[in-house]
């Protein structure tokens, strides 16, 4: 019976042959680190804030009722623009942003196209309040230079609302990695 009998050759196309115990250790070598983080540190010296309704006005550093300083920006920001001048006041803080910037002129002219898309959107009403209120919260640390702040607010801004901003939020990226 054995005279007949050839080694099997696996073809290129033939899945891998594995044992238990490799797929278990493989398992746990190639494991994501995300698993591994360390939990943040809480500093008990750090300040706390909270107020009554968590709100906090773009226009001051401090709550009416408490003495504490907040940030001047935060994406949680109800904001006090009124709905008809919002658009205008983001097109030109933006657009203030782009002719201080060092970039190239080549970059300038694809960040002014983008940012024609972020209007006509807006204007089209495809904008909810809540995106509305982070693009203002984003223009307002732009226009403070607090880039780090506006790095945070632009990358909530693209993980919860990408449907809405993917054409047209790589422009201010740009505009932010320009000082970072």
């Amino acid at each position: 019976m054995s005279e007949g009998y050839k080694p099997y050759t696996p073809g290129w196309n033939d899945p891998p042959s594995y044992s238990f115990e490799d797929t278990v250790n493989a398992q746990h070598e190639n494991r994501p680190k995300i698993f591994d983080r360390i939990p943040a540190r809480v500093f008990p010296n750090a300040p706390s804030v909270q107020s009554k309704n968590n709100q906090i006005s773009l226009d001051n550093n401090e709550i009416c009722d408490d003495t504490l300083k907040v940030p001047a920006v935060s994406s949680t920001v109800l904001c006090d623009i009124p709905v008809e001048e919002r658009l205008s006041y983001v097109m030109t803080s933006l657009n203030d942003s782009i002719k201080n910037s060092t970039l190239p002129d080549s970059k300038k002219v694809d960040i002014s196209k983008r940012l024609s898309r972020l209007e006509i959107s807006w204007k089209d009403s495809q904008f909810t309040d809540i995106v509305q209120q982070k693009t203002i919260a984003l223009v307002e640390a732009i226009k403070i230079n607090d880039y780090a702040e506006a790095n945070r607010l632009q990358m909530a801004l693209m993980v919860d609302h990408t449907r809405q901003c993917n054409t047209w939020i790589p422009a201010i990226r740009q505009l932010i990695n320009q000082h970072t």
